[in-house]
Parts: structure tokens; C-alpha cells; sequence
């Protein structure tokens, strides 16, 4: 993949979480994808993630990819979380994810953020 095909491949992440989009998941991740903050291992683990991500409390949460750094076979991003309660004057909350791409799919996952 092109550096190019690889920040795109981030940006279409994302956007099939905000559409909870599971179909589009299944496509962007390989099946065995490793999710290295949680130990678990498998696309159900994805989908599970997203499924939790929109709790019915925060029905407009959504995620925006404000960044999209590529080198080599990885991808970091870096992601506002919008929608959710902020205290006045607090930042957005942000999630930063590293993603490994393996046959034009995210074969590893690592991330941190402040998300609700």
C-alpha cells in the first residue's frame, strides 16, 4: 500500500465506527486483528468495541481524525471524541491509535486516550 491508500485506510475506520458500520469493519480489519491495549484478539473484538463505543446516554458521540501520520506499514492517528459532556473550559477528550496494516487491513491495533 502507498502511503496515500494507508492514511485513507484510517480516515474509512472511522468513519464505518461513526455509521457503526460492521459490515465495513469486517472489510477494513483482518480477522485476526491483535487489539493491544485490551489483549484481545479477532474481529468480534472490533465490533464489540464499537458496539460499547455509542452508549445510548451519548446517542450523538462521534469520532474525528484530526491527523493521519504514516511511515511504513503503520499508521497513528490522532482523534477527538465529540458529542460527549466536556467541562467547561476542558479540550475535547482524544484518543491516539497506532495501526498496523497487513494486506490493505489493520492487522494491529495499540491505543490511549482520555474517550468516554
Amino acid at each position: 500500500m502507498t502511503a496515500a491508500d494507508t492514511r485513507a485506510l484510517g480516515y474509512r475506520v472511522y468513519e464505518a465506527i461513526n455509521a457503526r458500520n460492521i459490515a465495513a469493519l469486517e472489510e477494513l480489519f483482518d480477522p485476526r486483528v491483535i487489539r493491544h491495549a485490551t489483549g484481545e484478539i479477532g474481529i468480534e473484538s472490533v465490533k464489540n468495541a464499537v458496539a460499547h463505543a455509542f452508549p445510548t446516554t451519548f446517542p450523538d458521540k462521534c469520532f474525528v481524525v484530526e491527523d493521519v501520520l504514516v511511515e511504513g506499514d503503520k499508521a497513528a492517528l490522532r482523534v477527538t471524541v465529540h458529542g460527549v459532556p466536556v467541562a467547561s473550559g476542558q479540550p475535547q477528550p482524544v484518543i491516539i491509535e497506532i495501526f498496523r496494516i497487513e494486506n490493505g487491513r489493520v492487522a494491529e491495533v495499540w491505543g490511549a486516550g482520555t474517550s468516554r
